[in-house]
């Protein structure tokens, strides 16, 4: 009973709130080199330079700390 009362939900829900594709909603990808990451001061104990990938609409991932 609960899943067909949550299937309902769901289907009702999607008439009223757009779904989009979080992939679409970004820009293109591009490598960016900063001097200093707060998500470096774990690993490094500082804010330490990075290496990032940033999309335009979803901001920036850090995937390599310089310590």
């Amino acid at each position: 009973m609960y899943r067909k009362l949550e299937a309902a939900g769901s289907r009702f829900l999607a008439l009223f709130v757009p779904t989009l594709e979080a992939e679409a909603a970004c820009g293109p990808q591009k490598v960016v080199n900063y001097s200093s990451c707060w998500q470096c001061e774990a690993p490094c104990g500082y804010y330490a330079r990075c290496r990032a990938i940033c999309r335009d609409g979803c901001g920036c991932q850090v995937t390599t700390c310089y310590c």
